[in-house]
């Protein structure tokens, strides 16, 4: 029973509110913004091997003023920017999954390393970080050149 003794108020009201968000919900307007407000972090694999801590990152299409490799008390951190180059207009999207802007992952090492010896080479659009290890913990920022394969 309704509050005004109208059955038929509420039934109507109900129905109204049901057809309002279903028509709100195919006039969605599909236009995802692109550029996050937090950084994106890329897949990555962290492994050890006899000698060394290896980080591998998908990170494609990058170029090398783009991307920046720095280490501070064992803790490796990749950043940079992922320019979306597509040439087209997009007016609506089906599917997003392909990432663009600015990205950045820290990741803790499990052990001290050698940061005179460490490299990192960018090729068929992965980052391998390769860290030798060692008994002395880290206690400076590094920054790592980064060599480019294309």
């Amino acid at each position: 029973m309704s509050i005004n003794g109208n059955s038929s108020y509420k039934t109507h009201s109900y129905e109204s509110k049901r057809e309002k968000i279903i028509s709100e919900f195919f006039a969605f307007n599909k236009n995802i913004p692109m550029q996050s407000p937090t950084p994106w972090q890329p897949p990555t694999d962290v492994y050890e091997t006899p000698d060394n801590i290896v980080v591998k990152m998908s990170i494609p299409g990058m170029k090398s003023e783009d991307i920046r490799v720095s280490l501070l008390e064992e803790v490796l951190t990749v950043n940079g920017f992922i320019n979306d180059t597509s040439p087209h207009e997009r007016i609506c999207f089906y599917q997003v999954e392909i990432r663009h802007g600015y990205f950045e992952r820290s990741i803790s090492l499990p052990k001290p390393i050698d940061t005179e010896n460490m490299q990192a080479i960018y090729k068929n659009g992965f980052l391998q970080v390769v860290l030798p290890k060692t008994k002395q913990p880290l206690t400076q920022k590094i920054s790592v050149k980064i060599q480019f394969h294309q």
